[in-house]
């Protein structure tokens, strides 16, 4: 049996971010012009760059949410990016995680320099995943300006 996420995902059909085509109704009323119409627009058409096909051309840039502890990510970051995948976004990018404790920004910054902060992480890709979107994460070392000491 496919998890909740899955079955959610099934049953909502085409999710947002995905440019539809107008339905008999909408063209017979003047809503809408009929199929030979232009595409959809640049926004909403997929782009492929290298392997990879993102469903649409949105994309959310990192935002540092400092609300990591010891680098951990949480419900929270789950909530903050799965948003945007949930909502149409073709390419979410987790914010700057550092790869190593003392290089991070502040205290608070996410981390990706331990095996524990993986699940984590993996329930996060997960479900952009389960909603099309793409996901990446930006490789953050603050250097010598880090305020982790």
């Amino acid at each position: 049996m496919a998890d909740s996420s899955d079955f959610y995902q099934e049953q909502r059909g085409t999710g947002p971010g995905t440019a539809v085509q107008p339905t008999v109704s909408e063209i017979k009323q003047g809503f809408a012009a009929g199929p030979a119409a232009e595409p959809a627009p640049k926004l909403f058409q997929p782009l492929t760059i290298r392997g990879l096909t993102l469903k649409n051309r949105l994309a959310m840039s990192p935002m540092c949410m400092y609300s990591s502890h010891d680098g951990f990510a949480t419900d929270f970051h789950l909530v903050h990016a799965g948003q945007y995948a949930l909502r149409g976004v073709g390419l979410v990018v987790m914010e700057a995680s550092g790869v190593a404790p003392e290089g991070r920004i502040t205290p608070n910054c996410l981390g990706i320099w331990k095996d524990e902060h993986i699940p984590k992480l993996q329930q996060i890709v997960d479900f952009a995943h389960t909603n099309k979107a793409a996901i990446g994460i930006q490789l953050a070392h603050a250097g010598r300006k880090s305020s982790t000491t």
